[in-house]
């Protein structure tokens, strides 16, 4: 008899776990058992944990401009489309995807996951959650930034009224630590880098969309959440056997949260300690030839969209990084150059999975890999890179 969905299932999950089990060290075995009884306690009876007053305001520099000259028919067209509810999901196009989505819904299987302790929910239960890349792919909220851009190039403010749609409904769609947006600090890393950078598009603290006591109101209501994801993603780091490419993107979404909104005198600390693990973790997962640990091209091209970012966003607070951390950086690039060809296309080694940080570009022949090497040539005024690269984004 044909093994069921049920049977497949549970065995890919129990090999999982097992290969998980052979990478642990001793001193992790325990670590893990006590995150799962802390887990479990706070599903029984939850702390009930405020936020802290602030004692400043948003940052007011931004390290996110708006290029002169630059044509908005396509940024305009991807903003229509989001708009009227239309979703483009890795190679997927839902025509009616909503507007707002349903936050925890899987637009792929239709499957609409439980709302329990996310740090219990089983992710890879196709059964309980659908396919949790889709769903997580929604909510890092890439989109927001689009419709952030549409605003920034025309002044519709139309724009804006389903950024703030969006993003009312995703804070009650989703309570803090509660269903699948609330399982990984790096989904909560990469949305609040997205966050950011559509908080800098719509005009800072001063947007529109903050004006009268509503405007405040929604004001408020963002923070919060900013912070409630702050203090999630400093509490959740990824450690251990763990601590890859996912500890990288949790420590630049706190460091870019931190830089963004140093409104808190915790959320400053924790930005310092996650420049702290950029500075350190740039150096560990990669060699000195700047080839990443993990030996895929797609992870590096992941782990450099964040490095890079946090450099970029650190550089314009007049905050520096080390000169090791640049000279990896660099290295870095100048590998994916070497196995770079001439139409820009680049060997798919290793591991992949699509995902992206953001997206900044709306032209239908962007490469994620030039972009990078275009980036690097203006950081760090590279004549190699900028040959690569082509042209500018």
């Amino acid at each position: 008899m044909p093994a069921g969905p049920f049977s497949a299932t549970f065995g890919q999950t129990l090999r999982w776990r097992f290969n998980r089990l052979r990478c642990m060290s001793p001193a992790e075995l325990p670590y893990r058992a006590a995150r799962l009884i802390a887990a479990h306690v706070e599903s029984i009876a939850p702390r009930r944990r405020s936020i802290p007053p602030m004692d400043r305001g948003p940052w007011s520099r931004r390290w996110v401009h708006v290029p002169e000259g630059l044509d908005p028919a396509p940024y305009v067209a991807e903003a229509d489309r989001i708009a009227s509810g239309a979703l483009t999901i890795f190679a997927l196009s839902f025509a009616d995807g909503g507007s707002p989505p349903r936050w925890n819904r899987d637009p792929k299987t239709g499957v609409e996951a439980p709302l329990t302790t996310g740090k219990l929910l089983d992710y890879r239960d196709r059964r309980l959650v659908g396919d949790i890349k889709y769903l997580w792919e929604v909510n890092r909220h890439l989109h927001l930034v689009t419709l952030a851009q549409g605003y920034a190039l025309t002044r519709e403010p139309r724009y804006l009224r389903v950024l703030k749609e969006h993003l009312e409904s995703w804070i009650r769609a989703c309570p803090k630590g509660r269903g699948p947006n609330w399982c990984s600090a790096l989904e909560a890393a990469i949305r609040l880098i997205n966050w950011s950078i559509a908080w800098q598009l719509s005009g800072g603290a001063a947007a529109p969309f903050f004006a009268g006591s509503g405007g405040a109101d929604f004001k408020r209501l963002w923070l919060d959440s900013v912070y409630e994801h702050a203090r999630f993603i400093h509490g959740y780091f990824s450690r251990h056997s763990s601590a890859n490419n996912h500890l990288i993107g949790e420590a630049a979404g706190l460091y870019i949260a931190g830089l963004t909104w140093p409104c808190w005198p915790r959320v400053r600390d924790w930005r310092r300690v996650a420049q702290q693990i950029l500075e350190r973790e740039a150096l560990l997962q990669s060699s000195t030839d700047g080839v990443s640990l993990e030996q895929a091209v797609c992870y590096q091209q992941f782990v450099l969209d964040f490095l890079l970012l946090a450099l970029l966003a650190g550089r314009s607070a007049d905050e520096r990084f080390s000169a090791a951390y640049e000279q990896r950086l660099a290295a870095m690039l100048v590998c994916l150059a070497s196995i770079m060809d001439a139409g820009g296309n680049v060997p798919m080694i290793g591991d992949a999975d699509d995902g992206a940080v953001t997206r900044l570009a709306q032209s239908p022949d962007f490469s994620t890999y030039r972009s990078l090497l275009a980036s690097g040539a203006i950081l760090f005024g590279s004549g190699e890179l900028k040959a690569k690269a082509g042209k500018l984004d």
